[in-house]
């Protein structure tokens, strides 16, 4: 068991950014391309996410300095640090559930695309590492047992069938919203969500004045001009977060609050910039790679249509995604603040806002004024589920030898309480077995 546990470490130790390439060019090769033509795809997909991480690595390490500042500032009593979703995958990935799940997960893609139950092709592996949280959560609240496995299993087979029907469901959205045909986004963190924010999207329709109101970043720009290009707007909202961290300081540099604010400004700004052109580099990887799976079955299966799953990435680089991603961040930070029950920091994934946010998006096509009262709900709901999920991770962390920082009593993640769906799974489990 362990040999096999090593064997998927090792994989997975390379990153999305080196699998990806290498799924991608088996992919174009099965689908009759050259392979000079597949290689090229996979690796400028690889580019393009290797690209993107970098820019995101940017925006955590800028806002969050800023918002650990801000909070210290104001002695706001939240104790459970938001580490990353990066350390949940590490821990996910790290866990004895590794080779079950991944093939549990794979088999039940088939079936449902066999019987018709799906028209989503998962290739984005990585991301199964959200059931196998979840997984690992229960087998290690529930001692291992068999009744563990069964429910450890039983949850990621469930969990992925939802998404790959939520995949289909919004797929043409995603067509008319990002241009991403042929494509679907099987990714629970940012797709789940939607089984919120549509009927919510569909409520709001229907309240006389609200359903009048229209917002979109291109109106935004006519009205404002420079000042609502995304360039600004980062600049903007970058320095105001970062002048309140500043002018909060019990001792206060003004030339130093000065410099910090224009540094922090000018990083957002960069990263607003910069995502698209990311994007736009995945994009340039996978679309050969999509025109060629129609292709194929199109000669081989008339009639039968396919989505090639994949990370939403390729959905942040969107104006509309950016915008809301970036006013997401004061506004998580006001409710982690002002919820009685939450007591999550968010810190490191406040970089991966515009994830969680897509679903915000999709259910009204761009309009800025629903997409965040939309938000403002979901945040609700990230925070509240992270804040469940502090002690298993924290549990989980020190399993895998996870250093908890200074001045912590748990660990967390904004991703977990974006999977929240997941949890209720975890919630029965733990009463059928305790």
């Amino acid at each position: 068991m362990q040999v096999v546990t090593n064997a998927f470490s090792y994989i997975i130790d390379m990153g999305a950014s080196v699998m990806m390439p290498i799924i991608f060019t088996i992919l174009g090769l099965v689908m009759g391309a050259k392979f000079g033509e597949a290689l090229r795809a996979g690796m400028t997909f690889g580019v393009g996410f290797i690209g993107l991480n970098a820019v995101i690595g940017i925006m955590s390490s800028t806002i969050t300095p800023v918002a650990q500042a801000l909070v210290d500032n104001l002695n706001f009593p939240l104790t459970t640090i938001d580490v990353g979703w990066a350390a949940g995958s590490a821990i996910a990935w790290s866990t004895e559930a590794v080779p079950f799940v991944f093939l549990a997960v794979i088999i039940t893609n088939i079936i449902m695309i066999a019987l018709g139950w799906t028209k989503t092709m998962d290739v984005d592996i990585w991301n199964y590492w959200h059931v196998l949280f979840s997984a690992s959560a229960i087998l290690l609240v529930c001692k291992g047992t068999a009744l563990a496995w069964v429910f450890a299993i039983g949850q990621a087979v469930l969990m992925m069938g939802i998404i790959f029907i939520v995949a289909d469901w919004t797929q043409a959205d995603c067509v008319e919203v990002f241009g991403l045909d042929g494509i679907s986004l099987p990714h629970i963190q940012s797709m789940c969500n939607c089984i919120v924010t549509y009927p919510l999207d569909k409520l709001l329709g229907m309240i006389p004045g609200v359903k009048d109101i229209h917002w979109t970043s291109e109106g935004i720009v006519e009205k404002l001009g420079l000042l609502g290009e995304p360039i600004m707007m980062g600049f903007i909202i970058g320095g105001f977060l970062s002048a309140l961290s500043q002018f909060t300081a019990p001792e206060v540099n003004v030339g130093t609050a000065i410099q910090q604010i224009l540094i922090v400004g000018m990083n957002i700004a960069a990263v607003l910039v910069l995502i698209p052109r990311m994007v736009a580099l995945l994009m340039e990887g996978l679309m050969p790679i999509s025109e060629m799976t129609q292709a194929f079955l199109e000669k081989r299966f008339p009639g039968r249509e396919l989505y090639i799953g994949l990370d939403a990435a390729v959905a942040t680089g969107h104006p509309f995604v950016i915008s809301l991603g970036l006013l997401a961040i004061p506004i998580i930070l006001v409710e982690a603040v002002i919820l009685p029950w939450n007591t999550v920091l968010p810190l490191a994934d406040l970089a991966a806002l515009p994830f969680y946010v897509i679903c915000a998006v999709l259910p009204n096509k761009g309009n800025l004024f629903r997409g965040l009262i939309e938000v403002i709900v979901m945040c609700i709901i990230y925070l509240t589920f992270s804040t469940y999920a502090g002690t298993v991770m924290t549990n989980l962390a020190g399993a895998a030898n996870l250093t908890i920082p200074e001045g912590a009593a748990q660990l967390s993640n904004i991703a977990l309480g974006a999977q929240w769906i997941t949890w209720f799974p975890f919630m029965l489990a733990k009463m059928v077995c305790l």
